[in-house]
């Protein structure tokens, strides 16, 4: 969050950030939740798992900074229903390709990327 808010070629994060923060807690919170209830890794069932939940949990990541951005224009003056469907609209783009590349990558690598890392991490033995 360092990086993306502070050191970001598109320059400071602003009103967004704590927007950004809450989304990026929520995912952690539900990763978390998630790893107590996965008992064993079935390969199939494990890949689509981490794609649903990738998608399902960017998809609310969008919503909330959109909502972030939504909140910027009201300041600057824009109607709260006009900046919510505004921010929404430009977001979306950009939503369909996160979505997207999340479940490409949830549903592919997340779980040799797991094995890999508890590897050489030494946490928990899952093939």
């Amino acid at each position: 969050m360092f990086v993306n808010g502070f050191l970001s070629p598109w320059g400071f994060a602003g009103l967004n950030m704590p927007f950004q923060m809450a989304g990026m807690g929520l995912i952690g919170l539900a990763g978390g939740l998630y790893k107590r209830f996965v008992r064993e890794f079935r390969w199939v069932a494990f890949c689509f798992e981490a794609a649903v939940l990738g998608a399902f949990l960017t998809v609310i990541y969008d919503l909330i900074t959109n909502i972030g951005v939504a909140i910027s224009y009201v300041i600057m003056g824009v109607p709260f229903n006009v900046a919510i469907i505004t921010a929404l609209a430009y977001g979306a783009p950009f939503s369909l390709i996160h979505v997207s590349s999340n479940v490409a990558v949830f549903g592919v690598a997340f779980l040799p990327i797991i094995k890999v890392v508890n590897k050489h991490v030494g946490g928990e033995q899952n093939d």
